[in-house]
């Protein structure tokens, strides 16, 4: 199998931190369109859930943690930190870097969770059904908004497909009606 590099993007976080994303195109690649045998297959049913993150039809004891609910308060602090701060002086431009690094630990904690758990249900099950919503509309409701983003259903969703397209596993998205 051959790898060609195709392209390379650097991108610089708010927090000072610089990352490179490589493109690599697989030369060698075969799509096979395999039929799926549900009659032996093990599923797994996934319910968008206000609290928490998901009801499942198993019994999966894995809760959402709610990381921007709980450094809500550290975060608070530091952004009214800031806006005491000079705009443009050097204490600013330190405090915003650190705004900026709570922003990523809480982005970066909540990541981590939904790698972990989406790659416990693609290992152990295969095919997963969802509950296919509109999270984009759910957020810019006025009562769910924090909560929704918080959340992160439809990252979730994202990362579960991949990984199971990956094992050959299939994702069914099943309509909210």
């Amino acid at each position: 199998e051959k790898y060609c590099l195709k392209s390379v993007t650097i991108s610089m976080e708010p927090s000072g931190k610089y990352y490179a994303s490589l493109l690599y195109e697989k030369s060698d690649c075969e799509n096979q369109a395999e039929e799926f045998d549900y009659e032996d297959a093990k599923i797994l049913g996934i319910d968008y859930a206000m609290h928490g993150m998901a009801v499942f039809s198993e019994d999966i004891q894995k809760e959402n943690e709610g990381y921007f609910r709980k450094s809500e308060e550290r975060l608070a602090r530091e952004q009214r930190k800031l806006s005491h701060c000079v705009k443009g002086s050097n204490n600013y431009y330190r405090q915003k870097k650190r705004v900026a690094l709570c922003h990523e630990k809480i982005r970066n904690q909540r990541k981590d969770f939904l790698h972990k758990l989406s790659y416990e249900m693609a290992e152990a099950y295969d095919v997963v059904a969802v509950e296919d919503i509109d999270m984009k509309a759910m957020s810019q409701c006025m009562h769910f908004g924090k909560s929704v983003m918080d959340n992160s259903y439809g990252k979730f969703r994202e990362l579960l497909e991949y990984k199971l397209t990956w094992r050959g596993k299939k994702l069914v998205r099943v309509d909210r009606f």
